[in-house]
């Protein structure tokens, strides 16, 4: 554990008192984000500065709230357009297999992923170097085999694969292991995934 300064510990109590958030403390005094609340969260704010507290609190909660209303925009114009079909199927898949803290999709069938990297190369435009691709293997598994599958399947280069071996178990039922595609720099897309599910899953069950 780093240990801070009694110096730059005081000024960010000082900083604190004067109305300064923790992610603005976090950016001027470069110490990490739990650090900063360990030592700020006691801190009285001083009541000229109060205000300006919570009007920046005010901001964050704004600017999440658009988020997700940009992302319910998007996900409308998708069903709207020529790609609603894949959508929805996409939705569905991320449903049952995706992170739903981060914009990861998880699977053992080449199939799923090839029509999820489809979606995201081409509904979402999601540019190569945003697209991390993982390949989960076990023992008793051809490393070479494997990998030479998953990067065949995604059309991604073998180099840019992380290998995690008998990451999470000892045992695999599956040929080639697992494939994890994550979306770097992928807040849009998750909380995109989410409405798709939302919206996608209400028009389904409306057009029954």
């Amino acid at each position: 554990m780093r240990i801070h300064s009694p110096e730059k510990i005081n000024e960010l109590k000082k900083l604190r008192k004067r109305g300064y958030s923790i992610n603005e403390l976090v950016a001027l005094l470069t110490v990490p984000k739990t650090t900063v609340w360990h030592h700020v969260h006691n801190v009285s704010i001083l009541p000229r500065y109060a205000l300006s507290l919570r009007a920046k609190r005010g901001g964050g909660a704004l600017r999440k709230q658009k988020n997700w209303q940009a992302a319910q925009g998007a996900a409308q114009v998708l069903l709207r357009g020529p790609y609603r079909e894949l959508a929805i199927a996409i939705a569905m898949l991320y449903w049952g297999e995706g992170s739903k803290k981060t914009c990861e999709f998880i699977n053992s069938d080449g199939k799923m992923i090839k029509i999820y990297l489809h979606f995201l190369r081409n509904a979402l435009k999601i540019p190569k170097e945003n697209i991390k691709p993982t390949m989960r293997i076990f023992s008793g598994m051809n490393r070479k085999k494997c990998l030479d599958y998953w990067s065949q399947i995604s059309a991604i280069p073998k180099h840019r694969f992380l290998v995690r071996f008998n990451d999470g178990g000892t045992r695999g039922r599956t040929r080639y292991g697992m494939c994890r595609i994550t979306v770097k720099k992928g807040s849009h897309t998750l909380k995109l995934m989410h409405s798709l599910i939302e919206r996608g899953s209400g028009e389904l069950m409306a057009e029954r």
